[in-house]
């Protein structure tokens, strides 16, 4: 009778330990937030990131492109080993492929299509930035801001010129892909449009924990949403700035990601927003029209096709069924751009599909351009002066012609700050 009392006592001390590390398991990877700070006002890496690489994946056939979540899909092919199909007759999947580094090809292909070529076509910023570079305009000595997810700090694409690194409530220790991107698409040595820039990053979530994100119902549940710690982040810069040398000092802020109203924190971060621009940076996000009463859209362009060639271009893929509500935006590229990835220091993928988190680095580092153009620029004249020397072009549209009013010209729009 006592063995079995000490059975039963035992089962349950163990059915408790058990609970006791599923609870503690949860805390850790599904409610802990990671911060990291350096002290005081020291400018430095409160804690660098190691790769995040992924398993390759032997694939049998391609799928095609799920159509229920998005009216122009894409397919996944990151770190895929498509070495055994013929993907003669696949055009229209590869044209809506993302793919990275490791992704392994077949020797059967669409004509024209050129992975390794492709890849290299979408490190170019497009519409002769790259001509501004050779110039001297290359963002050189200026301070551009990044909030965005984990980053991986070691990437070859901004690793030496990355001043700050620290994390306000992230809920990843490892690197993840959106960070990463966005460093390299605004200042990445061979990506970005302002290559010589200094980056100062600091890591943050948009959710309390990854329970909430993973209970959200969608992507717009204001359930999941908390902007409390982008603001935060952003009233760390102006601390941080306080303490930067006047020619090294944060001028703008890139943020790829829109604010919703009926979001928790939302009242919290438009007031950070304000605060910065009072003293004059210039904070980039999805929501530009709000803030300055100037919309952001993107390009599309061909997988295939020049970037620095006007004609190449198109409407983003997600404007395509709604263009009139984005007419009189200022359009820069945005599709088809190669990024760094997180999965290697000297790793890279490319979107078929990108989004404004794309457009947003873009405009940040053509900003950083002109502040070294001129350093006496504003948000507000740079805007006016962008919109002023834009070109128009008349695309085709889903079978129908549609002009597009204001599409950035990079060349055009430093040359006139220089000649003023």
């Amino acid at each position: 009778m006592m063995l079995k009392k000490i059975k039963k006592f035992v089962l349950l001390l163990l059915v408790i330990l058990v609970i006791v590390v599923l609870i503690v398991t949860s805390y850790v990877l599904w409610i802990q937030p990671i911060d990291s700070h350096t002290s005081g006002t020291t400018i430095g890496l409160a804690r660098k990131t190691t790769a995040n690489p992924k398993k390759l994946v032997k694939l049998k056939k391609i799928r095609k492109p799920n159509r229920k979540n998005s009216e122009f899909p894409r397919i996944d092919l990151r770190s895929k080993d498509l070495t055994e199909l013929d993907l003669t007759d696949y055009a229209g999947e590869l044209s809506r492929a993302i793919f990275d580094s490791e992704t392994q090809w077949p020797e059967k292909l669409p004509i024209g299509f050129d992975p390794k070529k492709c890849l290299e076509l979408g490190k170019n910023p497009g519409l002769g930035v790259r001509a501004l570079h050779k110039k001297g305009i290359t963002g050189k000595g200026i301070s551009i801001g990044i909030i965005d997810q984990t980053l991986l700090t070691s990437h070859e694409q901004y690793a030496k010129r990355l001043k700050h690194y620290e994390e306000i409530h992230v809920l990843s220790k490892k690197p993840e892909m959106h960070g990463t991107a966005v460093s390299s698409l605004a200042l990445g040595k061979d990506i970005g449009v302002a290559p010589a820039s200094n980056l100062y990053f600091i890591a943050s979530a948009l959710s309390d924990n990854n329970l909430k994100m993973l209970m959200g119902k969608d992507n717009n549940d204001p359930k999941v949403y908390n902007y409390t710690y982008y603001a935060q982040a952003l009233d760390r810069f102006l601390v941080l700035n306080e303490s930067l040398p006047e020619k090294e000092k944060i001028r703008v802020i890139s943020i790829s990601r829109s604010f919703e109203k009926n979001h928790e924190g939302y009242q919290t971060v438009q007031k950070s927003i304000d605060k910065a621009k009072a003293r004059g940076i210039f904070v980039i996000t999805a929501n530009l029209k709000r803030d300055y009463d100037v919309g952001l859209s993107g390009l599309g362009r061909d997988q295939m096709a020049d970037p620095d060639d006007p004609d190449s271009y198109t409407l983003g893929d997600w404007i395509k069924t709604h263009p009139e509500e984005f007419k009189d935006d200022l359009f820069v590229p945005m599709d088809r751009r190669t990024y760094a990835a997180s999965s290697g220091v000297d790793q890279y993928e490319q979107d078929a599909s990108g989004g404004l988190s794309w457009a947003v680095p873009y405009l940040a580092g053509l900003y950083a351009l002109a502040c070294q153009a001129d350093p006496s620029i504003t948000p507000e004249k740079f805007l006016d002066l962008a919109m002023k020397t834009s070109d128009s072009r008349t695309v085709e549209n889903m079978g129908k012609p549609f002009t597009i009013k204001s599409i950035v010209n990079p060349e055009r729009l430093i040359n006139t700050l220089q000649a003023n």
